[in-house]
């Protein structure tokens, strides 16, 4: 049906160029002469079959909007035109108009399809196997616990923990990484990937509204709904133009009634011009476009952003602040030493620990359980456990209250003033009863990718800062490493909010980049909300403008410089646009521009800005996207 269309298009199309050419070369050439009635008829035909669509989607809109639109412009132009017996103009002007949309539509389409390519790799079907049986559900009736069937050259549908011992999986359409990904037994795969090697099987740990591939989805619909500064300007301006356009118009045509011996034909002609000329595809069309399509070149890197405000925030950033652990380190843990504090062992101490730590999901608690685990102590249950968000846990082990956590948490559970570990780690200190029973240091690097993304963000201009929870000594250590510019620490959740939104009023445009449940308010506040989708929690993927869809802080530097080519873009088309039509405009008023410079300063423009618009979409293909994969 869609070819049917397409192809009939293209036979009007080719109709009306011949005719016009016909009429062109009868006006100007001594070779052809055609009979008035003749050429008025191959108009009149020509015109019928290739504005007919335009005519009724011009009367449609002012129906429902009460407002004249640019179709409405070229319908009265060529009309007029034709009125004048400019047969050859009046077809011209219509037919660039619809060459004109027709490269709309393509670039449009273009710069949707690098967005919305998962959709077509939507699964319909899930393979469940229960009892060695496999039956085929709906991935929104899987349930968490079930374990699931991808077979080769599938998508993964719902997120799941790798039950083989070894998988390879495509996780282009979520990360924007070229090559196969490895996967070992225990591992957390994402919704979206493309199984690439032999079957595999998985126990699904989301559900299908919370997926990956789910919540890419809605993000991707959601963007539509979050326009740039300077779209929205152009929306609304687009709102009075026309009709000021068509008053304009309207005047230069009743000139004649105010000069003397000046000839109406001549001015119908300036009004017409004026008309053409005054269509605002160009501003309204090209500028979105550039967004979108940054939008599409961004979503190459892996990194997904839910509107094309944000674009242009991106490009406009001038400071940006980190969380550490997760974020900017791997939020991998390890205990490195476990230093003793009178008569207690370094296994009372773990196991102490341990026991508390077994009903936390912090990073800092899964190392405390793994080294006691590699060390095959006993992990035993503790009563009335009692958390404090960013201080500690504390509860109640055989008679003897217990507890493990920061130092001064542990000031506070002993009720005096303890000797404080000055090392650069980060120092679980475990108390018992009113006793230190010892200090357990964790250590937690930087990306092996980090110290690189902080060089580019400095080359950018963009100015860091670190802000973390972590003693200073240790937080400062990884500001040093990496070259972050700024570094506040020992900041509870609370603090936080208000540590940025100062380093914000120092800073002018501001963004914060997080993945904890404790990172979305500040995620919220921020003028751009950077999520660390991969492993990032669900309240900070929400709560936040932009997601890298992995943990690769790379990627971010990429995706500003892309966005600032986006906007820089968007700057071009306006500018260029508004200034060619501007001299054109003012050419036609004083009679020294005619029709076919008129579709010049309309079409052509509109072509020409969507063509830029378009360079968008190459900048990861040729440049981001090759100095990402020479990097890994």
């Amino acid at each position: 049906m869609v070819a049917t269309r397409i192809n009939k298009e293209r036979i009007i199309l080719s109709y009306a160029i011949l005719t016009m050419l016909i009429l062109v070369l009868a006006e100007h050439s001594s070779l052809l002469s055609l009979p008035p009635a003749l050429a008025v008829a191959l108009c009149v035909i020509a015109y019928v079959l290739i504005a007919g669509r335009i005519f009724l989607a011009a009367v449609r809109s002012l129906i429902k909007t009460k407002r004249l639109n640019e179709q409405s412009l070229m319908i009265i132009a060529t009309l007029g035109a034709f009125a004048l017996g400019d047969y050859a103009e009046t077809l011209a002007v219509m037919i660039f108009y619809v060459i004109g949309s027709m490269f709309e539509e393509y670039a449009q389409g273009r710069s949707r399809n690098e967005i919305t390519s998962l959709i077509k790799l939507k699964p319909q079907s899930v393979r469940v196997i229960e009892n060695g049986i496999e039956t085929t559900l709906k991935p929104r009736k899987v349930k968490i616990g079930q374990v699931i069937r991808v077979l080769k050259g599938e998508m993964v549908a719902l997120d799941g923990i790798l039950l083989n011992d070894t998988a390879a999986l495509d996780t282009s359409a979520l990360t924007g990484e070229s090559e196969p990904r490895a996967y070992v037994k225990g591992d957390e795969v994402s919704s979206g990937c493309i199984n690439c090697g032999s079957v595999i099987e998985l126990r699904v740990n989301c559900d299908y509204k919370n997926s990956s591939v789910t919540r890419l989805l809605n993000l991707i619909e959601d963007a539509a709904a979050n326009k740039s500064r300077p779209e929205a300007l152009i929306r609304r301006f687009a709102l009075w133009y026309t009709p000021c356009v068509v008053t304009g118009a309207v005047l230069l045509a009743l000139i004649p009634l105010f000069i003397r011996d000046a000839l109406w034909s001549d001015w119908l002609t300036r009004a017409l011009v004026f008309l053409v000329v005054s269509c605002p595809c160009a501003l309204v069309l090209s500028v979105p476009l550039s967004f979108f399509g940054g939008m599409g070149a961004v979503s190459k890197l892996g990194v997904m952003v839910k509107g094309t405000v944000f674009i242009e925030n991106l490009a406009r950033l001038k400071a940006l602040a980190f969380d550490k652990t997760g974020t900017v380190t791997s939020g991998n843990f390890s205990v490195d030493n476990v230093i003793a504090a009178g008569p207690f062992s370094q296994e009372e101490i773990l196991q102490t620990a341990a026991s508390l730590e077994k009903m936390s999901s912090h990073p800092l608690a899964r190392a405390i359980i793994t080294e006691a685990h590699k060390r095959g102590l006993e992990i035993a249950a503790v009563t009335s456990p009692s958390e404090k968000e960013g201080f500690g846990i504390s509860g109640v082990l055989e008679g003897k209250k217990i507890s493990a956590g920061k130092y001064k948490f542990a000031c506070v559970q002993t009720g005096k003033e303890l000797l404080r570990n000055e090392a650069a780690g980060t120092e679980i200190y475990v108390t018992k009863g009113s006793e230190l029973m010892g200090i357990i240091s964790l250590t937690d690097e930087p990306k092996r990718e980090a110290a690189a993304a902080f060089a580019e963000l400095s080359r950018l201009g963009i100015k860091t800062c670190l802000i973390s929870g972590d003693k200073r000594s240790a937080a400062e250590a990884v500001a040093r490493k990496l070259g972050i510019a700024q570094c506040l620490s020992e900041q509870l959740p609370e603090d936080k909010l208000e540590s940025f939104k100062q380093f914000k009023r120092e800073n002018g445009m501001c963004g914060f980049v997080g993945d904890g449940i404790n990172d979305a308010p500040v995620l919220a506040c921020a003028d751009v909300g950077i999520a660390m989708g991969q492993f990032g929690s669900q309240a900070a993927v929400e709560a936040s403008d932009v997601v890298v869809m992995t943990d690769d802080l790379s990627k971010i530097p990429r995706a500003v410089a892309l966005s600032r080519r986006t906007y820089n873009l968007a700057m071009q088309n306006l500018y260029f646009s508004v200034l060619v039509k501007l001299a054109i405009l003012i050419l036609g008023a004083l009679g020294f521009a005619n029709i076919w410079l008129a579709i010049f300063g309309d079409v052509g423009v509109l072509i020409l800005a969507v063509l830029n618009a378009m360079r968008s979409l190459s900048f990861v293909k040729v440049k981001e996207y090759t100095a990402l994969k020479d990097r890994a």
